[in-house]
């Protein structure tokens, strides 16, 4: 079953689809001139992304409205990273519960 969740591990990571550590998508209220629009971002803990400016670095990436394809590819890379974050715990409960029948078995003998 680990062999099995690596592989799908190392299926998602080959895609490159995969959102950087640390980011999330964040919902904010831009106000026009007349009326106010929810826009998004891409958030990351620390500086990451490019800016205009070469070698300067922001925690913010615009992704515009809902729908736009920014924000579907943003929200298709954190998709995916939560996917290995969970394929990972998965591993980590099975090789901690391996440990913990080795240890049994070790008492009976």
């Amino acid at each position: 079953m680990i062999e099995r969740l690596e592989k799908e591990i190392k299926e998602i990571k080959a895609s490159g689809i995969i959102a950087p550590g640390g980011c999330w998508i964040v919902r904010y209220l831009a106000k026009g001139r007349r009326s106010a629009y929810w826009y998004y971002k891409l958030q990351a803990s620390e500086e990451i992304f490019p800016t205009k400016t070469e070698g300067k670095y922001t925690k913010y990436k615009h992704l515009g409205k809902s729908g736009s394809k920014a924000y579907l590819k943003a929200v298709e890379q954190v998709v995916a990273r939560a996917k290995i974050e969970g394929l990972q715990r998965a591993i980590d409960i099975l090789i901690q519960g391996s440990a913990d029948l080795m240890e049994e078995a070790k008492k009976y003998k």
